[in-house]
């Protein structure tokens, strides 16, 4: 009986009728509240709504139930991307659904590493929105000493009976030199951050993108692991560069360039859209 709710769910999500569909989870989880698709599949729908909360609801009690969910790992992530919070959360979670798709073979693993990309990009976004908040500041800050500086001179000079119309000039001058070449120092500091390339060795020579999985084939040659399999069951079973014949058990983990990868995305946010 619950089984019937979970159909007609369904039909009603390819509908695009989300609250009927999430009427009929929601029967299907109370005749059998110990299934974790049923969790998983109103999480979709409430994705849909946008309702992130109840997503997260929903995935934290499927894995729980299943802690080899797929979709319980892969929607709790792109919930807390869509909530902008909890980003090492997310990249936590999106990493978990990637491998477990790979153990299991499903046809979400690119969806879940394109996500992936999106999650890291989105933690360095807020890392950077977070530097250039703090470097503003104390730009502010250090201009405001400056100023400082300059109005006590003034009153000094004002005291001492010196502050005539050239010695104001003088220190307005002088003082003006300073914050001309601290801006400067700050601007020129955020153009080298600015600088954007990604190294050769980081990007997959299918996809020309950087590398989340790479895996080394017989041949020595190095590739993102979802491209790979994409080519080897669409194409044939063979290394795309050298011809080789290859199949997926011949493949070998690059833990070295994979690490290199993490790292350099954690500092260059902006190089998920490369």
């Amino acid at each position: 009986m619950a089984e019937l709710h979970k159909v007609r769910g369904n039909a009603l999500y390819t509908q695009e009728k989300y609250e009927e569909a999430i009427q009929e989870y929601t029967k299907a989880i109370i005749k059998s509240p110990g299934t974790a698709i049923y969790y998983t599949n109103r999480a979709l729908t409430y994705m849909k709504l946008k309702k992130w909360d109840s997503v997260i609801g929903d995935c934290e009690k499927a894995i729980e139930l299943d802690p080899y969910s797929v979709k319980g790992y892969y929607f709790y992530g792109q919930a807390l991307i869509e909530k902008d919070q909890r980003h090492n959360e997310a990249i936590s979670l999106l990493k978990k659904a990637y491998e477990l798709s790979i153990e299991q073979r499903t046809k979400s693993a690119q969806d879940i590493a394109r996500n992936l990309l999106v999650a890291r990009k989105k933690r360095w976004e807020y890392t950077e929105n977070r530097r250039k908040r703090q470097e503003n500041d104390l730009l502010s800050y250090l201009k405001d000493l400056i100023y400082n500086d300059r109005d006590r001179e003034k009153n000094r000079c004002d005291i001492e009976g010196t502050l005539d119309e050239e010695m104001r000039s003088v220190i307005e001058y002088e003082f003006d030199e300073k914050i001309s070449r601290l801006e400067q120092l700050f601007a020129q500091s955020d153009e080298n951050l600015k600088k954007r390339e990604v190294p050769d060795y980081l990007v997959d020579k299918i996809s020309f993108n950087i590398f989340q999985d790479p895996v080394i084939t017989p041949s020595g040659i190095t590739y993102e692991r979802t491209e790979l399999m994409e080519h080897l069951n669409r194409v044939g079973h063979f290394d795309p560069l050298s011809r080789v014949a290859v199949t997926e058990k011949d493949l070998v983990p690059n833990l070295a360039l994979r690490e290199a990868a993490e790292e350099f995305l954690q500092k260059n946010g902006w190089a998920a859209d490369y």
